[in-house]
């Protein structure tokens, strides 16, 4: 069955692959999660994976709670050497919650006293809480720390016209947007005509009671980006992933690998 698919990944790309050697930004780094559990606030929670998870092994996810982990950018290892370093990519913060959920109000400023001793490491925060930034950033943070990326998730096209406009219009340096888990077509080529989105990103549901992803919606998306030449990632395919009428069910370790075998990412300059 993969290899029909692909097969007709490659047929149906083969006026649109872009150039492999220009390489884009990755989904490698390292994950940090000073705390976990989170609550359900729009579609793309429906089957959130911490959730589904911490429901395997008779956990609660709704409970909030601060991790040993929290400390995480300032432990060293037994050389006196930080155990993040700048060479392993990106630091992805909270994800088994989200960075300004209102429980952890009391616990956010060490974050970012932490995010900004260590100037040299780069934050990835997704969110789904834009709405709450202003009110979660520090007194010094003036148009955003050098060293911070912000994801504003937009999973369909009612939380892109919600987020988008809101995020927009705040003071942060690295603007991502983030399709993921992608629900349905989305136009945010009014967004993008701004000049404030550096980066997108993509991706399907994973889970077996994922709701299906559409390669045409990605392509779509793509497509978007290489008007505004906007970087653009395909990140997973989720589970049930649809394309040209059929439906494929990809095996949750295969969906990144899968993804990128269709060699559609785009870095942003003329195709």
């Amino acid at each position: 069955m993969r290899n029909v698919f692909w097969k007709n990944i490659r047929n149906n790309m083969n006026m649109q692959k872009t150039d492999n050697s220009k390489k884009q930004k990755s989904d490698s780094g390292s994950i940090w999660n000073p705390w976990h559990g989170c609550h359900k606030i729009s579609p793309g929670c429906q089957n959130c994976y911490v959730y589904r998870r911490d429901e395997s092994i008779g956990k609660d996810a709704s409970i909030v709670t601060k991790t040993g982990d929290f400390y995480l950018p300032l432990k060293k290892n037994r050389q006196k050497e930080y155990k993040l370093q700048p060479q392993n990519g990106s630091v992805f913060t909270c994800m088994t919650s989200d960075f300004f959920l209102e429980e952890a109000d009391e616990w956010r400023p060490e974050c970012w006293r932490m995010i900004r001793e260590r100037s040299d490491l780069r934050f990835a925060i997704i969110t789904k809480r834009i709405h709450r930034f202003m009110e979660c950033i520090p007194d010094d943070w003036g148009e955003g720390y050098p060293n911070v990326s912000v994801y504003c998730t937009v999973e369909n096209q009612q939380m892109a016209d919600y987020r988008l406009p809101i995020y927009l219009e705040l003071p942060i340096r690295h603007k991502h947007i983030c399709h993921e888990p992608m629900l349905g077509p989305i136009n945010i080529e009014p967004y993008l005509a701004t000049g404030k989105i550096e980066y997108v990103l993509c991706g399907g549901e994973s889970g077996e009671q994922a709701r299906p992803c559409h390669y045409q919606w990605i392509l779509d998306t793509r497509d978007q980006c290489i008007k505004y030449h906007v970087p653009f990632h395909f990140k997973q395919t989720g589970t049930f992933f649809v394309m040209n009428g059929k439906t494929y069910h990809i095996k949750r370790w295969l969906q990144q690998s899968q993804a990128a075998k269709a060699g559609i990412d785009y870095d942003g300059g003329k195709e």
